[in-house]
């Protein structure tokens, strides 16, 4: 494992799908990312994503939270550094893979936030960190947005 992955962590928020609980911690522990955060579970994602992806992180030795809300994880888990992934329809800037893999490296605490909601986040919510997004034509999910993201910081050069 790449040191600098212990320092990472993934967060869903505001879910309801058990489907995109599961898909998320596929492609996170898929990666090889050590740690899944679901904060603000709610309907199927809390009834059934939730075990599952429990279930999943205990078979492949992983970490595994469950928080009530965006704020919980930040003080919770000491983070540093948080990246909100939104749709490009919100937000116009880009995620800077380059600074993102920097930052990860530096050995700071960072939680990549994404939105298992359709509507995004709330603006309270956005201003907890840095709101950036994918250059895609339109909001590609958490699970698509996780995946992009982390991979790219797997293959970002020394």
């Amino acid at each position: 494992m790449n040191e600098f992955l212990k320092n990472v962590y993934i967060v869903l928020h505001n879910v309801h799908s058990a489907s995109k609980t599961i898909e998320t911690a596929q492609v996170v522990y898929g990666l090889g990312f050590p740690n899944f955060v679901v904060s603000k579970a709610e309907g199927s994602s809390a009834q059934s994503g939730v075990p599952d992806a429990n279930r999943l992180a205990i078979r492949m030795k992983q970490n595994f939270m469950v928080l009530p809300d965006l704020r919980d994880v930040l003080e919770a888990l000491n983070i540093e550094y948080s990246l909100f992934i939104t749709s490009p329809k919100l937000v116009k800037e880009h995620v800077n893979l380059s600074q993102l893999s920097e930052q990860t490296k530096s050995g700071k605490r960072i939680a990549i936030v994404v939105s298992g909601s359709n509507s995004s986040f709330s603006r309270k919510e956005m201003d907890l960190g840095e709101c950036r997004s994918l250059e895609a034509q339109v909001d590609i999910g958490p699970s698509g947005s996780a995946a992009v993201i982390l991979y790219s910081l797997l293959t970002q050069k020394e």
